[in-house]
This record gives C-alpha cells, sequence and structure tokens, in this order.
C-alpha cells in the first residue's frame, strides 16, 4: 500500500506540535515548580486542588482572624490587671484609713489619693482597641462611654450597653472578645451591689468625712426569701436572725448623735412594715441628723448622717418592759457609727467589686488561652491541607528535567527527519 507524501508530512507536523505542546508543559513546571498550572493538567485532581485552595484561604482568614481576637483579648486583659492595681490600691488605702489614730487631714489626704484612683478607673473603663470601646458593648459610640460627674466626682454614667462583643469567624463560630463593663466593674449588677465607680466615691467620701453610715454587715433575709416593703418584719422565715420583741412587742432603738446628745427613742412595732419603719425612723432625722434606707436588692438597712457626724444606736425597751427587743441584731447594725467604722465597713464593698474584677480576668485568660488552641489547630490543618496541595500541584524537577531532555531530544529528531523528507522529489520516490 502506497502512503501519500501529504500524509507523511501531516503525521510528522502533528508530532512536531504534540512534542512542541509537550515541551512547553514541561518548561511550564520547570518554571513555576508545579504540575498543575491549569484545570487541563489534570482533570482528575483538579476539583481536589481547588476544594484545598478554598479550605487554605478561609483558614488563613480564621488565622487572622483569631489573631486579631487575641490581641484585643490581650488589650482587655491588661486593662483588668490594671483595675484590680487600682482596687487594690484603695483597699490598702480602706486598711490604713480604718484607724482611730488618723487625723483629718490624714484622711483627706487618703480621700485625695482615692480619688485619683476613681479617675483612673474611669480611664480603664473607657479603654479602646482599634478605635473600639472594650467595655462599651455593641453600642455604636462616637464618645468615651463612661463618664464622670460632678466636681469632685459624685456619680459616674455609662452610655454604651450590656451586651457581650464577640467576632464571627468563616466557619460561623462565634468568639467573645471582650467582657461586659458589668462583669469588669460590677455596674448594674443584678444583686443591687455598687460598681467599682460608686465604691471609690463613697470610699473618699468617708476618708473625707463627708458622711457616716450604719449599714447592715450581710444581707439580713433568708437566701431564697425577700424583705419586702411591705412585708412585717417578724414574719416567720424572711429574717436570717429573727425579730425578738421586748414584752411590750415593740423592737424600740435609741439614736444619739452631737445634735441629739441625750438620745432619740423611736418606736418600733415588731410587726411593723419595712416601710413603716423606715418612715418612724426618718420622722425624726430633724432631731437626730441620722436617716434610713433599705434597698431592697441587697436586702440592707443603712442609717447615715449626711453632715459626717457620728452617732449611736441601741436597742431600749418600751415603757414598763423589762428588756429591749433585738432590732440591732436583726438588721446587723454596729452600735457605733462613725468614721472608723464606716471605712472599715466599705472594705467589704472594695472586696466585692476586687473580685467581680479577678473574675472577669479569669474568664478572658480562659478566653485567650480557647483562641490559642483554635489558632494553633487551624495553623496545623492549614499546614496539611497545603502539604496535600503540594502533592497534587508541585512538580517532580529532576523528572520533569528529564522529560523535557527526552522531549527536546524527540522534537529536534522530528524536526530533522522533517527537513530530509522536505529535500526529496518525485525521482527520489520513484527511483
Amino acid at each position: 500500500m502506497r502512503i501519500a507524501t501529504s500524509q507523511i508530512f501531516e503525521h510528522q507536523t502533528s508530532s512536531i506540535d504534540n512534542l512542541t505542546a509537550l515541551q512547553q508543559q514541561y518548561g511550564d513546571e520547570l518554571s513555576t515548580g508545579k504540575r498543575l498550572n491549569m484545570p487541563s493538567d489534570d482533570p482528575t485532581h483538579i476539583a481536589q486542588d481547588l476544594s484545598l485552595h478554598t479550605q487554605i484561604a478561609q483558614g488563613n482568614q480564621t488565622g487572622d482572624n483569631l489573631a486579631n481576637v487575641s490581641a484585643e483579648l490581650t488589650t482587655v486583659d491588661g486593662a483588668l490587671s490594671s483595675v484590680t492595681d487600682v482596687l487594690q490600691k484603695a483597699r490598702a488605702l480602706a486598711v490604713s484609713g480604718a484607724s482611730d489614730a488618723l487625723t483629718a487631714d490624714q484622711r483627706q489626704a487618703m480621700a485625695t489619693q482615692v480619688d485619683g484612683l476613681l479617675g483612673e478607673l474611669v480611664g480603664l473603663g473607657n479603654t479602646q482597641y482599634a478605635g473600639k470601646y472594650v467595655f462599651g458593648g455593641t453600642a455604636q459610640l462616637g464618645a468615651a462611654p463612661v463618664k464622670p460627674g460632678g466636681t469632685p466626682t459624685s456619680q459616674v454614667t455609662f452610655s454604651g450597653n450590656l451586651a457581650s462583643q464577640s467576632q464571627t469567624l468563616p466557619s460561623g463560630q462565634s468568639l467573645p472578645t471582650s467582657v461586659t463593663i458589668q462583669q469588669a466593674f460590677n455596674y448594674s449588677a443584678t444583686n443591687g451591689t455598687a460598681d467599682a465607680f460608686q465604691t471609690l466615691i463613697d470610699l473618699r467620701n468617708a476618708l473625707a468625712a463627708g458622711s457616716v453610715a450604719d449599714t447592715s454587715a450581710a444581707q439580713v433575709n433568708v437566701p431564697g426569701t425577700s424583705l419586702a416593703a411591705a412585708t412585717p418584719i417578724d414574719t416567720a422565715g424572711i429574717l436570717a436572725t429573727p425579730i425578738v420583741a421586748d414584752a411590750n412587742g415593740n423592737v424600740n432603738i435609741a439614736i444619739s448623735s452631737g445634735t441629739a446628745p441625750n438620745g432619740v427613742t423611736i418606736a418600733i412595732p415588731a410587726n411593723a412594715s419595712m416601710t413603716a419603719v423606715l418612715a418612724a425612723i426618718n420622722a425624726q432625722t430633724g432631731a437626730t441628723g441620722v436617716a434610713a434606707a433599705f434597698d431592697y436588692k441587697t436586702q440592707k438597712l443603712t442609717l447615715s448622717d449626711a453632715a459626717g457626724q457620728p452617732f449611736q444606736v441601741a436597742d431600749v425597751a418600751s415603757a414598763g418592759a423589762p428588756a429591749p427587743g433585738n432590732f440591732t441584731t436583726a438588721f446587723g447594725l454596729t452600735k457605733q457609727a462613725d468614721t472608723t467604722n464606716t471605712v472599715s465597713g466599705m472594705i467589704g464593698d472594695v472586696d466585692n467589686v476586687l473580685q467581680v474584677a479577678l473574675q472577669a480576668r479569669t474568664t478572658v485568660g480562659q478566653t485567650i488561652q480557647n483562641v490559642q488552641s483554635l489558632a494553633s489547630l487551624q495553623s496545623s490543618q492549614v499546614l496539611n491541607n497545603t502539604a496535600v496541595q503540594s502533592g497534587i500541584e508541585d512538580a517532580d524537577i529532576s523528572k520533569v528535567m528529564t522529560q523535557f531532555s527526552q522531549t527536546q531530544t524527540a522534537l529536534q529528531a522530528a524536526y530533522g527527519t522533517t527537513t530530509k523528507l522536505e529535500s526529496k522529489n518525485l525521482f527520489d520516490y520513484l527511483g
């Protein structure tokens, strides 16, 4: 069978084209180090490769997000560390201030120090990260959320909210990036206890002899119960220390102070409501200088002299009764209310807000550890996916170089053969 010359040339041309394309492919692999440069290079593995690209990109983005979360949490942890330092200094001043040996000038100096600590605490409440107030909640804030009011500061207000800040990862997982101002500063506490700002304000005022107070040493109610405004104080099972009346059914008290040196007896029936108790004490404020208030959240009674004068409270029997009732014991009051006792009682308030701040820092520390664990796991996954991707995409350079050389040799041979064929004429084939 005779083969046409045109067929021979077509075969040679096709062979050269194939070898040229193969040489180009090997050349691309050598220049890029990749054997998979386009879908047509390996259609069987392209789907897996594209999936790995997506997973690696997502993993890298998650890693960046986790690094950002960790950085913000570290900022929050630093702020909380400073908060605890401030409160520990305030506690030390309270302990020192609860001494009868101090002069008024010495206490005033301590009050000035506490006022400086209060300013620091306000600044820490406005800590920022990347232009965001970390304790401001999720509110869109254009100004610092923690603002002092009055000179000296008599109150601190907050314009943010109590929602937790968080960041969502590409996987959909949400991670907290801070704690709320309630968690950090006991602000607007559900149990009614004072926040860190008010605690320092009260401590400063007490050291400066701006007020004297006698507050229940602990909540007066039995846990799980509540003494309400209309509840009779002798209701069974309400007070942790039940009311014991005198022989006439009363729990009278006598308050003596600078304005009432001989004391003023206040008649309180044992079955009076809390509202009636407060009304009876406050009816004599003009004579004693002492006012009463009951915090229904903390379940504590407070007697205070706004002028900063010391006063005494004692149980007394009503007319004809041989022994008094136990009002002061049932409500956890001290017999003597003065600056020393007032400041001493505030140590517990400072301890409370300090414990809140320490718990917040513990929470942040645990979150940082979780974020670091997630970041480590994510990094390992990216490395594993990258290794698999490398196995699919990367070229075996030594092998490709050999293939490139072989292809180049074959291509040169094909060119040589074609050149010889082109030099032939009809007589060469006929001969």
